[in-house]
């Protein structure tokens, strides 16, 4: 089974894709359905959406007027939060239950989510892949007035009030330009669930990583502090709570917590540590939960170091140390060729993070190969060299592994996320 985040602008043609996509054979679920769903009459969610904005939103029949609570909450940020608290943890339980039902079925499909703000609301890593509708800002107004008859200044309103098609762009696996006739849309969409196919059918439960004791050792061995204060271990067990990588919790997490949207949260205070010191945690997590996968892993990693970094080379570093990290953890050793896989890795890492890596990586691969299966002498060999020392530990830590002693509460969460993929 593969979920497929499904996203795009408002009026950017998700709905076209969806749809072709579900002729093509894929599994779909429009989460704006499932938000009417959940706030339907009598339900708990409209009781706290008239609680918090007032009877002005409901209509003369008491069902909720989604054009007068989209009219309060464009134009007001907070309100915007106030509403997706109440809705979206609803949302999302229905989705993940809807797609269960495949997993406990034993099925290989393709399972496509749509909906416009899986970035926004920073969940989009709960997805295998994200895939990202666009069309010029030109189309995109015309189409949003022409759909939902309104002038131009009400319809930009409501475009400003999601991330800018360009940044979203950066967070997708996949793209459709929907800015051609029909007939291109449709070629754009065959072509992406072709690829999609190919991904599903590679993946599966066999796959799975490497043993506990290797992910326990990157961690043990590695950074106690992550960037704004976010510490690895705190990033690992908040994702095992929340089942998956909620940015927006990660966010109230870190130091002093984001007062603003997660993709805005680096703007407000320097980081302190490196992106990639929640590396560790991130490949731990990513192999415990699921089997072994490049594309998703380089993209979480991306999107952590957005939370934290403007830099895109310290957002590259983070793509590339997780990709290294994951080399050696599934080899079980430092590979004499680490070197190399590293400088195979700087286009895949550069893609992600939008920029080229710094470089500084190079002397953690060299303590890492010089040091052989003794973290120890990773870390003494950057001695003096604050960040660096750490990554060469968790390198050479996550070759090596550590009995489950060493951090019991992360051995038992590792251990527990392994048997729920195994099951399923």
């Amino acid at each position: 089974m593969l979920r497929v985040g499904l996203t795009g602008g408002i009026a950017c043609g998700k709905s076209l894709v969806l749809r072709r996509l579900a002729e093509r054979g894929c599994r779909t679920l429009d989460l704006d359905a499932v938000a009417r769903a959940v706030t339907a009459p009598g339900s708990e969610a409209l009781a706290e959406i008239r609680a918090a904005f007032g009877d002005s939103v409901l209509d003369a029949s008491g069902a909720l007027d989604r054009p007068a609570l989209g009219a309060l909450v464009f134009h007001d940020a907070a309100a915007r939060q106030r509403l997706n608290r109440i809705v979206h943890p609803r949302v999302r339980a229905a989705e993940a239950g809807w797609a269960a039902g495949f997993a406990r079925a034993g099925s290989g499909a393709v399972l496509v989510t749509d909906a416009a703000l899986l970035v926004e609301s920073g969940v989009h890593l709960r997805f295998d892949r994200l895939l990202v509708v666009h069309c010029t800002p030109e189309q995109q107004l015309s189409r949003l007035r022409a759909r939902d008859l309104l002038d131009e200044r009400a319809a930009r309103a409501r475009i400003e009030a999601q991330l800018p098609i360009a940044e979203k762009r950066a967070y997708a696996h996949l793209e459709v330009d929907s800015s051609g006739a029909l007939e291109d849309t449709d070629r754009a969409a065959d072509a992406a669930f072709e690829q999609l196919q190919r991904r599903a059918a590679a993946a599966g439960p066999d796959r799975l990583g490497p043993p506990v004791s290797r992910l326990v050792g990157g961690l043990v061995h590695g950074p106690r502090v992550g960037p704004r204060g976010l510490a690895p271990e705190a990033l690992l067990l908040e994702a095992a709570q929340a089942g998956g990588l909620e940015l927006e919790a990660l966010a109230a997490r870190l130091e002093p917590p984001a007062g603003v949207p997660w993709y805005r949260a680096a703007d407000e205070a320097p980081p302190g540590a490196p992106a990639a010191a929640l590396g560790a945690s991130l490949v731990a997590w990513a192999l415990a939960s699921r089997p072994p996968d490049s594309d998703w892993l380089v993209a979480a990693a991306a999107s952590l170091a957005r939370l934290t970094h403007l830099e895109a080379a310290e957002r590259a570093d983070a793509c590339l140390f997780a990709l290294l990290l994951q080399d050696v953890a599934l080899l079980g050793a430092v590979p004499r060729d680490l070197a190399a896989l590293a400088r195979a890795h700087e286009p895949l890492a550069a893609r992600w993070g939008g920029g080229t890596p710094s470089g500084r990586l190079a002397d953690v691969v060299r303590a890492a190969l010089q040091a052989g299966d003794d973290p120890r002498a990773a870390r003494e060999a950057l001695s003096g060299t604050g960040d660096s020392a750490a990554l060469a530990g968790s390198l050479v830590g996550i070759a090596k592994g550590a009995a489950a002693e060493a951090a019991p509460a992360l051995a038992e969460t590792l251990s527990a996320l392994r048997g729920r993929a195994a099951l399923g």
